[in-house]
């Protein structure tokens, strides 16, 4: 399927090709996990990267814009404060902290299946913690600078709700370590109570009268408080959900310039 895009997402492509000196190169890739993903040049990067599922709807619109405002958040301030997200230090530690979790869900899920799922459980726990923050203020800019995206953007934000919502159940509960399951959902209660407020819509309405509401309001506040608007602001935030869930341990921040070789095939 041809990638048609709408003509204030073509702006807003010129947009980063003005603020970073390198176009964005559209790669088709279906075995993506969601519509769109982009890689942000590196300095031996010709362009930057936008991979899309060969079949896919006019939603992508909205997510390549989301993109889109990733890069520019992080070429707005200078090279040596543009930081990402690594591994932990020291992994035993984080392991440490749900390791009576798991002694408790191997009696329901085999030990030798329990250790594939682990990393999976703690790299997205990461990238929802260290992604929501400047999820948040993307989606406000994208609200209120591009009007003409606003129904693609609420059709996504719904679906990418209806996902999350999957993670409430007993279910998910009794095979989840305990804090992986609280602080996913906690953030989810923030993400789209902040968004929904936001955007004028009732994506928070299922988190209400849940365990995660009461914790979920503190973080909101804290966040609706303290937020300063700029990539400095997203890591200072992230930082904060960090402390205030229990997983600044589970993270480290590196120079964007130092990550992996291999980061461009890692999508």
């Amino acid at each position: 399927m041809t990638l048609e895009l709408i003509e204030p997402v073509k702006s807003i492509l010129s947009e980063v090709e003005a603020a970073t000196g390198k176009p964005l190169r559209f790669v088709e890739k279906d075995e993506l996990n969601t519509f769109a993903a982009v890689k942000i040049a590196r300095k031996n990067m010709p362009t930057h990267v936008v991979f899309y599922r060969t079949q896919h709807d006019a939603i992508i619109n909205h997510l390549v814009a989301h993109e889109c405002g990733h890069i520019l958040r992080m070429f707005g301030v200078p090279e040596e404060k543009r930081l990402i997200p690594a591994k932990p230090r020291d992994p035993r530690a984080m392991l440490k902290e749900i390791e009576g979790d798991l002694n408790r869900i191997s009696k329901i899920i085999p030990m030798q299946e329990l250790v594939q799922v682990v990393g999976m459980w703690t790299d997205g726990l990461v990238r929802q913690l260290t992604n929501y923050p400047p999820d948040i203020m993307i989606e406000k800019w994208i609200y209120d600078d591009y009007p003409e995206l606003r129904p693609y953007q609420l059709q996504s934000l719904e679906w990418q709700n209806q996902q999350a919502l999957k993670g409430i159940s007993r279910n998910v509960q009794m095979t989840t370590p305990a804090k992986i399951y609280n602080s996913s959902n906690i953030m989810n209660y923030v993400f789209f109570n902040l968004i929904g407020s936001h955007i004028k819509a009732n994506l928070a309405r299922p988190y209400r009268n849940t365990p995660f509401s009461k914790k979920g309001k503190q973080l909101l506040q804290l966040t609706e408080k303290d937020y300063v608007n700029s990539y400095e602001g997203d890591i200072c935030m992230i930082d904060r959900w960090a402390e205030f869930l229990g997983l600044s341990k589970w993270y480290s921040w590196v120079g964007f310039e130092d990550c992996p070789p291999g980061y461009l095939n890692s999508v």
